[in-house]
């Protein structure tokens, strides 16, 4: 149980004055091919992901990034 629970994906929420959550949507997923990491080892495929830097992206596009929310 402890091995599943070190491979939880934290959660983020990103906020940008007047963004619809479509908008929202199309800008993470333009972020998405920054932070994928093929290379690294994962149970699912959100786990490739670099949450870093797909934070890093998202605030580049204007969005304020705060931890918990939904994926």
């Amino acid at each position: 149980m402890l091995a599943l629970a070190a491979c939880a994906t934290p959660t983020y929420t990103y906020e940008r004055r007047n963004a619809t959550p479509a908008q929202i949507d199309r800008d993470r997923e333009q972020c998405k091919p920054e932070a994928f990491r093929p290379s690294r080892f994962a149970l699912t495929q959100a786990g490739r992901y670099d949450i870093d830097v797909l934070n890093r992206c998202m605030a580049r596009k204007g969005y304020t990034v705060r931890p918990g929310g939904t994926r």
